[in-house]
């Protein structure tokens, strides 16, 4: 065999060996992610307070012209819509709320979504930058790198990775998080803290769990919350609306 077989014998191998993972990866990600519950579905609806529309984005748009607007990346494996219930309560308050879905539903695929959303409505002049979970830590990403494109980071039960350091950033931060017997839930929560700037608002939610800040339903390795479902979107939007609020 010749050096031209072999070399095509490879690259057919390789690119049949990448086609058959990207199916796989797909596959999983498909069949591995948690949807949206009634609670968020119903949340999509349109009303006289907010629109909802559904194309590229999830983007709820308060009757009055908004001038700030809050960007949304969604948890790991998490159908986008589940975070429809809280982000339509923020969206009252007359702040437009845009959720990106994420490439199999893995926000770390694409922590540049934002670049996109800021540039598609000029007309707002303060950005929000919020995510669950593993979509906290991508909008930390992001926060890191644009530091001027964004003027406040919010964190659902997140933190950013230790290559996101924002401690030494003048950014406007919260972190919301669950606790259960006044301690985090979320497993190395307290060590990550100095990823922060010395500035950030910490919020902790006693009887939350990781899962009810959506609406997708009990989650492996979560805890049982101790409050409902409605109650902890109430906070959590109540919490998010006083920070965006504060804004300088």
């Amino acid at each position: 065999m010749n050096i031209k077989k072999i070399i095509r014998t490879a690259l057919i191998g390789l690119a049949s060996f990448l086609v058959i993972a990207g199916l796989g990866l797909f596959l999983w990600s498909a069949t591995s992610t948690y949807p949206a519950r009634e609670v968020a579905l119903e949340s999509l609806e349109t009303s006289d307070a907010v629109t909802v529309s559904q194309y590229k984005w999830i983007v709820f748009t308060p009757e009055q012209e908004p001038d700030t607007g809050l960007i949304f990346y969604p948890g790991g494996l998490v159908e986008p819509a589940a975070y429809a219930p809280v982000l339509r309560r923020i969206s009252h308050k007359g702040i437009l709320v845009v959720i990106t879905p994420m490439p199999l539903n893995l926000a770390i695929l694409n922590t540049g979504a934002a670049s996109g959303v800021i540039a598609a409505y000029p007309e707002i002049s303060t950005w929000v930058l919020a995510g669950h979970s593993l979509g906290g830590a991508s909008a930390g990403i992001y926060a890191e790198k644009h530091t001027d494109r964004i003027d406040a980071l919010a964190l659902w039960d997140s933190y950013p990775p230790d290559s996101a350091d924002l401690s030494d950033t003048d950014l406007a931060v919260l972190s919301i998080y669950g606790t259960t017997d006044k301690f985090p839930n979320t497993d190395n929560f307290d060590d990550k803290r100095g990823l922060l700037p010395g500035n950030t608002v910490f919020v902790p939610i006693e009887g939350a769990s990781h899962a009810q800040f959506g609406d997708y339903g009990p989650q492996k390795g979560d805890v049982d919350p101790t409050i409902s479902l409605e109650e902890q979107h109430d906070r959590v939007a109540e919490f998010m609306v006083t920070f965006i609020n504060e804004i300088e």
